[in-house]
């Protein structure tokens, strides 16, 4: 249990580094529809549009625009924002409080659920949406609990847009879900597929700009920093030479999950929608 909690506050502390550098409210992947550009010609800019076509092909497959949509892990509303300025009637939902607390300020007219989804009280919302989206926050809930109150709160025939990625093969890391596994879940509790797209091929160059920022720039400056901190401070940096080694192989560790060669072999991107009666 310690473990998953550490995890999941360095996963809020992650979102949010994302949400200071990215330029929009947008946490997610983006939609490259030039897959072979190289992160060197590409620019935080580019990253920016390429969010912004992601939100567009998820937007696309909303159900009736005259339902209401529920949007699970909305980050910091980005998608949200999008949803309500094109005129449909959106609810976020997140268990973050700086989130729920930026998405109050910035759209004061958008109700926001603050909390877990497998936590949301279903029969307050019964039949309540016609879509609801899980716009790379399927991979934060247990399945065996958030299927069947999604049947619950969906209205019939409504739509759930799912756009996240799943391992391809079963794994010990607990990231995302199985892909088989997934499929499997989803037709058992009724789903029919309405949608679905393999996109893993358009959000690499978002990994790979990432990746190369973190080895070209991130990497040497954490070293300066030690080596300087070594020549300033020898003591101080004695004292923290086991916590200086740990950082080092975090972030190791976390650049090699930036690796777009390695997530493409391991994980699928998909873009689905799924409606049942």
């Amino acid at each position: 249990m310690r473990r998953k909690a550490h995890r999941h506050v360095f996963d809020d502390a992650q979102l949010a580094l994302y949400a200071q550098i990215l330029p929009s409210e947008f946490l997610h992947y983006g939609y490259f529809e030039e897959c072979a550009v190289t992160p060197d010609r590409m620019s935080l800019f580019d990253i920016g549009a390429a969010q912004a076509k992601y939100a567009e092909l998820v937007f696309s497959l909303v159900g009736n625009p005259a339902e209401p949509v529920l949007d699970v892990g909305c980050g910091m509303g980005g998608l949200t924002r999008m949803l309500r300025d094109r005129g449909l009637k959106p609810t976020a939902l997140t268990p973050d409080r700086l989130q729920a607390a930026h998405i109050a300020k910035m759209l004061p007219d958008v109700p926001v659920l603050r909390c877990k989804f497998e936590r949301l009280r279903a029969a307050d919302h019964v039949q309540r949406f016609g879509t609801v989206i899980n716009s790379e926050s399927l991979q934060y809930l247990k399945l065996n609990q958030s299927l069947p109150a999604l049947a619950g709160i969906i209205r019939p025939g409504g739509r759930w847009v799912v756009s996240d990625y799943f391992h391809r093969l079963p794994s010990r890391d607990r990231s995302c879900h199985v892909w088989s596994d997934f499929l499997g879940k989803v037709h058992e509790g009724g789903w029919r597929v309405r949608h679905e797209q393999d996109i893993t091929a358009n959000i690499l160059p978002t990994l790979a700009y990432l990746h190369m920022w973190a080895v070209r720039f991130g990497v040497p400056l954490m070293n300066f920093a030690f080596l300087r901190l070594r020549r300033k401070q020898p003591g101080l940096h004695h004292l923290l030479e086991k916590v200086l080694s740990q950082l080092q192989s975090v972030a190791a560790a976390n650049i090699a999950v930036l690796d777009p060669i390695r997530f493409a072999a391991e994980k699928r991107y998909m873009l689905m929608a799924f409606e049942r009666d």
